[in-house]
């Protein structure tokens, strides 16, 4: 469980191409601040901050890239306007999953991920995401404000991802991501 607590802000950091076949640009260089609010989550946004050079965006990206791939059998891309339209269909386990996301902005200064997930089949089984909350909600939705804030601060390096609460890491010391 505690795994997955820690895998999952983790994706949403790697968000902008969390999925093999996603081509969004490369996140600016620079300390970037993403707030996380989930519409089930009966709790505050949650704040996550970390420093990217262009090759520690492309691991973060390149490492839950794969682990999406392996679980996803459709992966669509399309610009409506000045959005970029995501959709894509995944399986864990028994657990299907299908997700909708409408990007704005820019990978320079601010973007901002709303992604629509809806769930089905059994939840419980072996391998499931939601092995820790088998009765959870069928859908969710999740909102990700991303803005560049500057340079780095001069406590982080490249890599460095501080999940708040005293919990920070490198991309480099992740291990590759296996959910069971």
């Amino acid at each position: 469980m505690r795994r997955l607590m820690i895998l999952l802000p983790l994706m949403a950091v790697a968000a902008p191409v969390a999925a093999a076949g996603f081509n969004l640009p490369p996140r600016k260089p620079g300390q970037w601040e993403m707030k996380i609010q989930v519409d089930t989550a009966a709790m505050p946004p949650q704040i996550i901050r970390m420093c990217l050079d262009a090759e520690t965006d492309k691991m973060l990206n390149d490492r839950f890239g794969g682990l999406a791939a392996n679980m996803c059998t459709k992966q669509e891309q399309r610009t409506e306007g000045d959005s970029i339209i995501l959709d894509s269909e995944c399986a864990l386990g028994q657990m299907q999953s299908s997700t909708h996301t409408v990007v704005t902005g820019d990978f320079n200064s601010a973007y901002t991920m709303k992604t629509t997930v809806h769930m089905s089949g059994q939840r419980d089984s072996p391998g499931a995401i939601d092995k820790v909350s088998p009765q959870g909600p069928d859908s969710q939705e999740t909102t990700i404000e991303a803005k560049r804030v500057g340079e780095c601060e001069a406590s982080m390096k490249p890599g460095d991802i501080d999940l708040g609460s005293g919990r920070a890491m490198n991309v480099r010391d992740l291990p590759e991501p296996h959910i069971q």
